[in-house]
């Protein structure tokens, strides 16, 4: 479960959450499309490795230099869609949506040469 939702778990759970309707329904349509999106891109990842292991079933009784070629292609972009994935989990407290400065200064000698 991604900080998000478990963010958005915790403000459900306040007592004074049905006080105002408006956004209690928002609260809960973000939760429900959070949960479709990740849903669908299970189902892609999933229709994808479908895919490559037909692929390398049908390798395996012959040697297809383009069907390899299409295996690793949907390796790859597997791979990349999981790390994409991966990152926007890491990057998905709600604190995570706010801006930040990093300065970074060199020094000449001393601590900052340290």
């Amino acid at each position: 479960m991604t900080a998000r939702i478990q963010y958005l778990d915790q403000v459900i759970a306040q007592p004074d959450f049905w006080n105002n309707p408006t956004p209690a329904y928002e609260t809960l349509q973000e939760i429900e499309y959070s949960i479709f999106y990740k849903h669908q891109e299970y189902q892609r990842w999933c229709s994808i490795l479908e895919d490559i292991k037909a692929a390398l079933e049908l390798l395996e009784l012959s040697a297809d230099e383009q069907l390899w070629q299409e295996v690793q292609s949907n390796l790859t972009q597997l791979q990349q869609e999981l790390e994409t994935a991966e990152i926007r989990q890491l990057l998905s407290d709600p604190c995570d949506q706010k801006g930040a400065f990093l300065t970074i200064t060199a020094g000449v000698g001393g601590v900052d040469l340290q």
